[in-house]
């Protein structure tokens, strides 16, 4: 028997996917005439779900098994695998038994029906010359299988499956629950808020000034998602209850757990005191809420609730277990890193332990960077209940450190301090009250009882709530360096409070408080401009576009020299980087400051590794070609090959201008853009 193939990688659309086979469904599609009557409903079981004319069969074991006993009956006419793409179980594809088939132009006409005949496909529509739909056979491989195999021929230029999947339609309804305006952090309406934990209180309005929040739901409303799935976030903390329905979510939410002082993978929330009782900490599942924490039915609900989560749990601050933890956020894929943990006294880091903090950061995400938030510390006992410079994790200068503001927009008197200080962000503090989250109690010492509170706070709170609207940001855009990261955060915080320096920085609360509407929209700017996640057309900002002048432009030109040129928000090696052009890109060079030229407006590039083409004068031709996307979507690539990064995706019958065609057919539409010519039509 031949081996079953659980993932399959094709090309589908111009780009090379990879297709996973669930492990618990399947679909049937019935003959005519021959579907068996609905079962009575009982209230307990739900109508099996219905794709087209596929029925989708479900088993938590032995699907494969399921699946071709429900070939033999004769009721059945295709039984097929459910496959899902690139490991993301969140929209089914099911395979109809048709297929697309293009040959390459000029191919013999023979050799075509040579090749449909070895693989038993039946022709049912001639789409176009050398074009065609078919559809398998009994005696054909799997559509998936004959799409790979007929790849591999030499005269098939295109063979694609076709799938049945649910429309994704474009509404977004914010969420909605009992506790959602608990949630004042997300946004401060300045009105009165039930308190999640104490039946019938409110919090009254004296606490509260309308806008100090951090503009999460905002955020939300622009992007129009909660955040995407794919992204991760690692919580190093003291335990998790990991069956909280705001940690668990919809079961696949929690992945790669580790224990870094066993070795194991128990990061329960329990621990053993001095007198052998036993408690729990529910510091970390709340930090981890705050970050992620699902929707739920009570309408309580994390920054990103969308992200998945990497829980590690650190309750003993030894070198070993610390860099453990860290290395295993890196090993695992982590795109973001919180933790709210840090030393009871002010002590440095150790040398190794610094020095995996950096790799950590600057390795992660394939070499993009992993960007770290940590907590700043809060006035406690061993501070003799008084605020101090921040020291340990909070103080390395790869981090993010994150101290206290309230609902008043004021500083929180407990926050630790200092020159590391990044930016703050709403908790509790001063005359404001604190965050409605989950948190997890146990009242025999033998179980849990996961619950809620309005009581979290502290920088603790902070650092979590930094770390989701980062994720927000990976989700419109997850080309971002982490330098990229802290300048867009850097620039969009607004100035609560005072005592800013000429830098526009603060001991106490950095650069200001997170704003996530600002930091979103800017990290979708860099990603190609828009009002939506996915940018349609693309105009980079702040890459630097190619010229389009007019015919009486007297704008000098200019070539990259080195392999790559930062583009900088100022003429300086000390202003921040806000993109990067690479060897031979051609821009317009406005005017020299500093020797450096304004390519754009904020953008600058160092004069010593630009070659100027165009003297005064000179006349630039403007381009004339202009082409528009024939396909439901294309995907804009930073080079001429299916290789290269996506960096923006248009929509079918959007215009772009064509300034050159490289010589495998694809479209230069801008500076480090590209799209495959097959999808455009010129106009």
């Amino acid at each position: 028997m031949a081996k079953k193939v659980n993932t399959a990688t094709f090309k589908f659309g111009g780009e090379t996917l990879k297709f996973t086979k669930s492990k618990t469904e399947a679909a049937v599609r019935y003959n005519p005439g021959m579907k068996p009557a609905s079962k009575r409903s009982t209230g307990k079981s739900k109508s099996p779900e219905q794709l087209r004319d596929f029925e989708i069969v479900k088993s938590r074991t032995g699907i494969d098994k399921k699946l071709d006993a429900l070939r033999e009956k004769p009721e059945v006419s295709v039984g097929t695998h459910v496959w899902y793409v690139n490991d993301e179980d969140d929209a089914a594809f099911v395979p109809t038994g048709y297929l697309y088939v293009e040959f390459k132009a000029g191919s013999a006409e023979e050799k075509q029906r040579a090749i449909l005949d070895e693989f038993a496909l039946n022709i049912r529509e001639m789409v176009g010359p050398d074009a065609y739909r078919v559809n398998t056979t009994p005696e054909s491989p799997n559509p998936i299988k004959c799409a790979m195999l007929l790849q591999k021929k030499r005269i098939v230029a295109v063979a694609e499956p076709e799938f049945v999947t649910k429309p994704a339609t474009n509404d977004f309804n914010l969420p909605n629950g009992k506790f959602i305006a608990s949630q004042w952090h997300l946004e401060n309406t300045g009105s009165q808020i039930p308190i999640i934990d104490i039946p019938n209180a409110v919090y009254g309005t004296a606490h509260f000034r309308r806008g100090a929040d951090a503009k999460v739901k905002e955020a939300w409303t622009y992007m129009g998602s909660l955040g995407s799935s794919s992204i991760k976030i690692a919580v190093i903390d003291t335990g998790f209850s990991t069956d909280h329905p705001q940690l668990r979510g919809d079961g696949s939410k929690i992945r790669n757990t580790f224990n870094a002082a066993t070795r194991s993978a128990d990061v329960s929330p329990w621990f053993q005191a001095s007198d052998g009782s036993r408690g729990v900490f529910s510091h970390g599942t709340s930090c981890a809420a705050v970050a992620l924490g699902a929707w739920d039915a009570l309408g309580v609900l994390g920054a990103a609730p969308n992200s998945r989560f990497i829980p590690i749990k650190l309750d003993v601050l030894s070198d070993d277990a610390i860099v453990k933890a860290f290395e295993h956020a890196l090993l695992n894929g982590a795109d973001i890193i919180s933790c709210s943990l840090g030393f009871p006294k002010p002590v440095p880091l150790s040398t190794w332990v610094f020095n995996t903090i950096r790799k950590v950061a600057s390795q992660g995400r394939g070499g993009k960077g992993t960007p770290i938030f940590i907590a700043a510390g809060n006035a406690n006992p061993a501070s003799n209940n008084q605020p101090r410079q921040v020291s340990d994790f909070a103080a390395h200068p790869d981090v993010l450190c994150i101290t206290a503001s309230n609902s008043l927009d004021e500083a929180s008197s407990y926050s630790f301090y200092g020159a590391n200080a990044f930016m703050s962000a709403p908790t509790n503090g001063n005359n404001g009250v604190g965050i409605t989250t989950a948190t997890v109690v146990t009242s025999d010492g033998q179980t849990l009882q996961n619950t809620y509170t309005s009581g979290f706070g502290g920088t603790s709170s902070a650092a979590p709530l930094s770390a989701g609207i980062c994720a927000l940001l990976l989700s419109a855009n997850p080309n971002l360096s982490v330098e990229q990261i802290r300048s867009i955060f850097k620039q969009t915080t607004d100035k609560i409070a005072g005592g800013y320096d000429a830098s526009g920085r603060s001991p106490y609360l950095g650069y200001g408080r997170v704003n996530a509407l600002k930091a979103v929209k800017m990290a979708i700017q860099l990603a190609g401009g828009g009002g939506s996640v996915t940018p349609q057309p693309p105009t980079p900002t702040p890459t630097p576009q190619p010229p389009v002048n007019n015919p009486t432009s007297s704008i000098k030109q200019g070539k990259v020299t080195y392999k790559f040129l930062n583009v900088r928000n100022a003429p300086s090696t000390t202003a921040a980087k806000v993109g990067e052009l690479k060897q031979g890109d051609v821009v317009s060079l406005l005017e020299k400051s500093a020797n450096f030229w304004k390519i754009g407006p904020g953008q600058y590039v160092s004069a010593d590794y630009i070659q100027v083409l165009a003297s005064p004068g000179t006349t630039i031709p403007p381009a004339t070609r202009r082409g528009k996307v024939t396909s439901s979507f294309l995907n804009v690539r930073n080079g001429p090959s299916t290789a290269n990064a996506k960096v923006a995706e248009l929509k079918q019958g959007a215009l772009v201008t064509i300034y050159e065609t490289s010589s495998n057919g694809w479209h230069r539409i801008g500076v480090n853009q590209w799209v495959i010519g097959t999808n455009i039509q010129e106009v």
